[in-house]
């Protein structure tokens, strides 16, 4: 049985390998930058090009994991997304090629950290806390305070509140930030 992440590593070392840029995003993304929580699955956005889709799946099936070259065309031609599954666990990634700026700006502001031993690509905590609030459930409202309490003196404020605007969730931020504050007063 695979751990989660025993499967984060050998996917970062099948694309490392196959030379394909990623970020890990979503729940991962939270824990590394701020609260712990589960997760059963691992959010990733890859820049894959149509000419890399054969090499992708064939490594992909070598290392134990599920996914047709046909799922992944039709994904990328819907610009949607592909699940690949775990042979060897109940985890799964959910995947995203880079279709658009958004994507992009996420891959471009990745930043390698060592995850428990291992060297990998994880989105920006900026990117990640623009991210949550675009989504906007529960969970991701909670991931993106826990980022931003645990991240605040190290944050790049600019990129963050470039981000925030871009994605059209600066009233969010603003509320967001006006939450956290409360908090950390009230814990004075």
């Amino acid at each position: 049985m695979r751990t989660l992440e025993d499967l984060i590593k050998d996917i970062v070392v099948i694309l490392e390998n196959l030379r394909i840029d990623y970020a890990i995003v979503g729940g991962i993304a939270a824990v590394a930058w701020g609260n712990i929580r589960t997760t059963r699955d691992v959010d990733m956005i890859f820049l894959l090009k149509e000419r890399d889709i054969s090499k992708f799946v064939i490594g992909l099936k070598y290392g134990n994991f599920s996914i047709t070259e046909d799922e992944v065309r039709t994904a990328m031609n819907e610009k949607g997304h592909f699940t690949i599954f775990d042979k060897l666990s109940v985890y799964h990634i959910d995947a995203k090629v880079a279709y658009g700026k958004t994507e992009m700006e996420t891959l471009k502001h990745s930043r390698k950290i060592d995850l428990n031993g291992l060297n990998c690509y994880i989105a920006s905590p900026e990117d990640t806390i623009a991210n949550k609030l675009l989504f906007g459930r529960e969970q991701d409202i909670k991931d993106s305070e826990g980022i931003y309490v645990r991240q605040l003196e190290k944050l790049d404020m600019k990129l963050l509140e470039n981000r925030c605007k871009e994605l059209k969730v600066w009233k969010e931020f603003l509320n967001m930030r006006k939450r956290v504050k409360k908090y950390l007063n009230e814990k004075k």
